[in-house]
């Protein structure tokens, strides 16, 4: 008892400093992120969006766009903070990546050793950093629901005498967990099909029967999709379900293809980030070859998943880099078991270097790219002096929440404005809403000066043409290759020569 008991105490200390090691690993690993408001567009327009369902907006119908509703509420949660909601929704991001790799650590601990568990779970943090997920891409935040799935089915394959009863218990858990993901980011629905498939095929092992099999995947099938079914249903009882149904469903299918030359090289550098972890699991074999049955189960399992993700990034397309980072949580678990040799734990240790490394000098390359904190206050600053209503053309929409609105249209995403891909899927003619904008007379124009790759030419046309006759150059500052500038409107916004001096 006493030896039990000493092994229990050391077990649960491990695992203790096992998990504050993680902790302080995202967290350094994240903190050049930590108050920069400008990481990315898409996390600046959430967090806007979340803002305005605060204020009453229905999302999809008096603010558009095509992410599920669930996402937004997220970030409108984040908003409740006031003025530290910037802080809150990244510290919510680093908590997501901790408890995503606590889970990373626990199902690589079925198949490998602790300390290459342990590695594991290091390599998930840092390959956050490799594709964009510094700060609170979507994939942040509903990998951890996924993580959480998966490792109920991993215990699933590890329980010798589950009953029945308590696998049908998990596997709704699983699916209500896919389902909750699903309203967060749609493209998870090739891992829950993944993962649905996979419980059907131990259910069938575990009973023989094709009848408890049907009635169990109906089941499963309603919980997974039970809360889109909700948010279905709430906007159609409230009027709005057209409203729902082509953003959310209709107008993916609109959407056009990125450059193609844009699109081979995101192709590129995901390969490139996930091929390291591909070759490793191809060696894992000789790294473990007296794995046990439950083991290679556990293997297969991982593997599958990690080609249902790919599957997920191929199909959806390869437009943005973040599209990648859901593939880490299954090719961190993969490579573990290679710690059981020596080659392998020199190979996992300089891949976590790499990885990290990499990683931030990734980070840093993107606060060139897009921005800093000190780029953000300037403008923000401008905007204000005095304030008046804001039309941000190219720019991240985070400037919408920190200055004033107006309201001037439903479609403030920039990109749904000015990407040539965008003209025919947002429901509006993208032309026809920029002169309509235009025509509100907006106080400030807040835009890159440079064309961004695949922007509608007739677009910049139109703003050019405007800015000529009736606005002048107030602020500009350099920003990677291009540079941001604000205009503003003649007899309404000062001079530029009358602005306060600030900092670049």
């Amino acid at each position: 008892m006493i030896g039990k008991a000493t092994n229990f105490c050391q077990s649960r200390l491990a695992n203790s400093l096992s998990a504050g090691l993680l902790l302080v690993f995202c967290l350094v690993s994240r903190l050049q992120s930590l108050g920069n408001p400008l990481i990315d567009l898409d996390e600046g327009y959430y967090l806007f969006v979340g803002g305005q369902i605060l204020h009453g907006a229905i999302p999809f119908v008096d603010i558009w766009d095509r992410k599920p509703a669930g996402l937004f509420l997220l970030y409108a949660f984040f908003h409740l903070f006031g003025p530290y909601r910037l802080l809150a929704y990244q510290i919510g991001a680093v908590i997501s990546v901790w408890l995503t790799s606590l889970l990373v650590m626990k199902m690589a601990r079925h198949i490998a050793p602790a300390l290459g568990a342990l590695v594991a779970a290091l390599l998930y943090i840092g390959c956050m950093n490799l594709a964009g997920g510094e700060g609170g891409q979507s994939p942040v935040f509903y990998n951890l629901l996924v993580a959480w799935a998966m490792s109920l089915i991993i215990d699933m394959i590890n329980a010798d005498n589950k009953s029945i009863k308590d696998m049908k218990r998990a596997a709704c858990k699983v699916m209500v967990l896919f389902g909750l993901s699903l309203q967060i980011k749609y493209t998870v629905v090739f891992e829950g099909v993944f993962a649905g498939a996979f419980l059907l095929w131990l259910f069938y092992r575990k009973t023989g029967s094709l009848r408890d099999v049907a009635l169990q995947a109906l089941l499963w099938v309603v919980l997974a999709v039970l809360p889109t079914a909700i948010v279905a249903l709430a906007y159609g009882l409230a009027g709005y379900g057209q409203e729902w149904w082509f953003a959310n469903v209709i107008s993916i299918f609109y959407r056009g293809q990125s450059q193609p030359g844009s699109a081979r090289h995101q192709a590129i550098k995901m390969l490139v980030l996930a091929l390291p972890f591909l070759l490793s699991i191809l060696f894992r074999k000789m790294a473990c070859p007296a794995m046990t049955v439950q083991q290679k189960d556990c293997g297969r399992f991982v593997n599958l998943w990690a080609l249902s993700a790919l599957l997920g990034v191929a199909v959806f397309g390869t437009r943005y880099i973040h599209y990648a980072l859901p593939v880490f949580t299954p090719l961190s678990v993969a490579v573990a078991p290679l710690w059981n040799k020596k080659w392998g734990q020199v190979w996992l240790v300089v891949l976590l270097a790499y990885v990290t490394v990499k990683g931030q000098l990734t980070v840093i390359k993107h606060k060139h790219d897009h921005g800093n904190k000190a780029l953000f206050d300037n403008v923000v600053s401008v905007l204000s002096h005095p304030a008046g209503c804001v039309f941000v053309y190219n720019a991240s929409p985070v400037f919408y929440d920190f200055s004033d609105f107006c309201n001037m249209t439903t479609h403030p995403f920039p990109a749904h404005l000015y990407a040539l891909g965008e003209q025919k899927a947002t429901g509006i003619n993208p032309l026809t809403e920029i002169q309509r904008i235009l025509q509100k007379k907006p106080i400030y124009i807040v835009l890159k000066d440079a064309m961004i790759p695949g922007e509608n030419i007739q677009a910049r046309d139109i703003l050019n043409n405007r800015l000529q006759t009736e606005y002048h150059l107030v602020y500009t500052a350099p920003v990677g290759k291009s540079s941001i500038s604000v205009y503003g409107l003649n007899g309404a916004a000062p001079h530029s020569s009358l602005m306060p001096q600030l900092p670049q």
